[in-house]
């Protein structure tokens, strides 16, 4: 059995979604910010143009609120963005293991199922088409 790891542009990802939950006054990192933290990991570094940022951002809004206080508490993992990191990893490994990336994380999020609908219609894109634009990076 392979072993999979986090690389460089993965761990960026989890901070991503860490930040986009602390400006949300939010918690608990679902699926929604793990996905949207991934898109917009790829959309800085120019290998994803669309969705754009604020459609991404938006999404997340949409689809997981907002606090009105600031949080004075860590944030956390919530049990939906576990289950997708854990489906990427092992979907990972039966393919002969490897590296997480930002884009790993996303189709592998996406594929979890783990994905409340309202981050699709929010983002302005159906789950086929954002896992269509994921396979043909810009």
């Amino acid at each position: 059995m392979s072993d999979v790891s986090l690389n460089a542009q993965g761990e960026r990802t989890l901070g991503a979604a860490e930040t986009a939950c602390k400006a949300a006054n939010v918690g608990i990192i679902s699926a929604e910010h793990l996905l949207g933290a991934a898109l917009l990991v790829l959309n800085e570094e120019g290998s994803m143009a669309n969705p754009a940022k604020g459609q991404i951002e938006h999404a997340m809004r949409a689809s997981q609120g907002m606090g009105s206080e600031a949080l004075d508490t860590k944030v956390m993992f919530g049990s939906t963005a576990r289950a997708a990191m854990s489906f990427t990893a092992a979907a990972l490994r039966v393919r002969g293991g490897g590296e997480i990336d930002a884009r790993a994380l996303a189709i592998g999020t996406v594929l979890s199922d783990e994905v409340n609908p309202m981050f699709f219609e929010s983002l302005g894109l159906s789950r086929h088409e954002l896992l269509a634009a994921l396979d043909t990076p810009s």
